[in-house]
């Protein structure tokens, strides 16, 4: 911007501090006012535009969700087991190394402990027999057996038992293979990531739904078996379970 002298009136040269004609004091330009309303406007012409994203549908087959289901029954079941069998080795120690249970006692216990633990592991076979084939949790099996076999195939060669030729080649083989089948774990863990998002949004919907069912029910506008009626149609789908059944085969397959 350009400056003037405030006491001559005289053209300052751009950058001088000091008047050149006569030798005043330049003062510092001020910036110019500006009202609020040309500012905003001036921001909403710079401002980068964002288009809202895409929310992608992603469905899974029927026999898919059924599987997720049934593990979501089986999730709970194998917490149970794994606390059973912290208690277990609390027991072991309290028995053997702290000496504050009687041998009685220990055996008692640990027999109940043994039996339940049982128990859970039947019901969890159960229901994995009228389980369909979950393709996401056979592939993260697949790249642990091609991990498994590569380190099987290091001891037998360090052992000396096969040439340097064939686990050179047997090693790329399996290399390759689980390069592949990882590729493609990457792929399914993305797809129910965003079939999980899809599900939290679902949920929401869920809720507005079954409170504005319960607005309509309190003004009367139908009876309360007809609000149950609906209230279950809206909770057939089972969301909570679907989500907490994805979070496991997520957790599986980020471990690979």
């Amino acid at each position: 911007m350009v400056k003037y002298c405030s006491k001559c009136g005289a053209r300052a040269i751009p950058g001088a501090k000091f008047c050149r004609s006569c030798g005043n004091k330049l003062e510092k330009a001020k910036k110019p006012v500006v009202l609020e309303e040309e500012e905003r406007y001036e921001e909403e012409e710079t401002e980068e535009y964002k288009p809202e994203p895409t929310l992608v549908k992603v469905e899974l087959t029927k026999e898919e969700e059924e599987s997720l289901l049934i593990l979501s029954d089986i999730i709970p079941l194998q917490k149970k087991i794994e606390e059973l069998s912290k208690e277990k080795d609390t027991l072991e120690i309290k028995f053997r190394v702290e000496e504050e249970i009687t041998e009685k006692e220990y055996n008692a216990e640990s027999k109940k402990l043994k039996a339940d633990i049982a128990k859970f592991e039947k019901e969890i076979e159960e229901k994995r027999k009228v389980m369909s084939s979950l393709s996401l949790l056979n592939l993260v099996d697949d790249v642990v057996e091609m991990r498994e076999r590569q380190e099987k195939l290091e001891e037998i060669f360090e052992e000396g038992r096969i040439q340097e030729s064939t686990h050179d080649r047997l090693k790329k083989e399996y290399k390759e293979k689980e390069k592949a089948v990882k590729a493609q774990v990457d792929e399914e863990e993305a797809r129910l990531k965003q079939f999980r998002r899809n599900l939290v949004d679902e949920k929401e919907e869920i809720a507005s739904l079954k409170e504005e069912l319960f607005a309509r029910y309190s003004v009367e506008e139908f009876t309360e078996k007809e609000y149950r009626a609906k209230i279950k149609e809206l909770e057939s789908r089972n969301t909570d379970g679907l989500i907490a059944a994805v979070d496991e085969v997520i957790a599986r397959m980020s471990k690979v």
